[in-house]
């Protein structure tokens, strides 16, 4: 769980804020999503619009945004840079970027496990293989074949992810792989530079995220649980160096709440 407490404001470099898009309808059946896109449920868009009002709180209002195009992370985005345009009536609203769609970001495909409710096959694969294959770094589930039903509506983001399209199916180290050539020199410049970073996008693209930013062991890729609709900060110094190692989330009790609600669930 990342760390808890207030941001400091007094970092020399800029800001980065990682943002899980808010519930879509899969989540809330409690399907594996992957790349089908799926839009966000009434909770999803409150939580978008919650999250909104944090960064306001936070004094947060981004200079650049980074979203997956899914579709629930792209109305996410766009609910966010509503009400940070709209701010508070005695205020008036701040001047918000236009988002920028980057694929790298897109949600892990979980190959065969696409659609699926979760709880059967937790059921067929066993509780030790089924966190395995959704956990670790090199776990991933049987990929989808020609004959997949979901096929037809993988297809359009396969086909701006041909790695994913090729193998059928992602592992985690798959993800990172794909996300870092993104992330790298482009973001930690940016930070370095002053600028305010906010990306939106879904919790296995940004738990690589965070294999990058933080480093993390086999061990605690796999315990890093990312609730829906809670900003989670990091801070860089004049050198683009993050802190705190885990950033930390505006709303640190309610998200530690929704991210045990994430890891009851068996994780992202």
């Amino acid at each position: 769980m990342p760390e808890a407490g207030p941001t400091p404001d007094d970092a020399d470099g800029g800001v980065l804020v990682l943002l899980r898009h808010g519930q879509s309808t899969f989540n809330a059946e409690q399907r594996f999503t992957g790349l089908l896109d799926p839009g966000l449920t009434a909770r999803g868009e409150a939580e978008a619009r919650r999250a909104a009002a944090e960064l306001l709180d936070a004094g947060l209002v981004p200079d650049v945004v980074l979203t997956s195009p899914l579709r629930r992370a792209r109305r996410t985005t766009d609910l966010v840079l509503a009400g940070l345009a709209g701010g508070r009536p005695a205020e008036g609203g701040a001047v918000v970027p236009r988002p920028e769609e980057v694929w790298a970001l897109a949600e892990r495909h979980y190959g065969a496990w696409s659609g699926r409710l979760k709880a059967p096959l937790r059921a067929e694969a066993g509780p030790e293989d089924f966190h395995a294959l959704r956990r670790r770094l090199s776990g991933a589930p049987p990929p989808a074949g020609p004959g997949h039903e979901r096929l037809p509506d993988l297809a359009p983001a396969l086909a701006h992810l041909p790695a994913a399209r090729a193998r059928g199916v992602e592992s985690l180290a798959d993800v990172v792989a794909r996300v870092e050539p993104a992330w790298r020199p482009r973001v930690p410049d940016l930070l370095a530079a002053g600028h305010t970073v906010l990306v939106v996008a879904h919790g296995n693209s940004l738990r690589a995220v965070c294999v990058v930013v933080d480093d993390l062991s086999p061990v605690e890729v796999e315990a890093l649980d990312l609730p829906t609709g809670h900003p989670l900060v990091y801070r860089a110094d004049g050198a683009g160096h993050l802190t705190p190692r885990g950033g930390t989330y505006l709303d640190a009790e309610t998200a530690r709440r929704a991210a045990e609600a994430v890891a009851a669930e068996g994780g992202t």
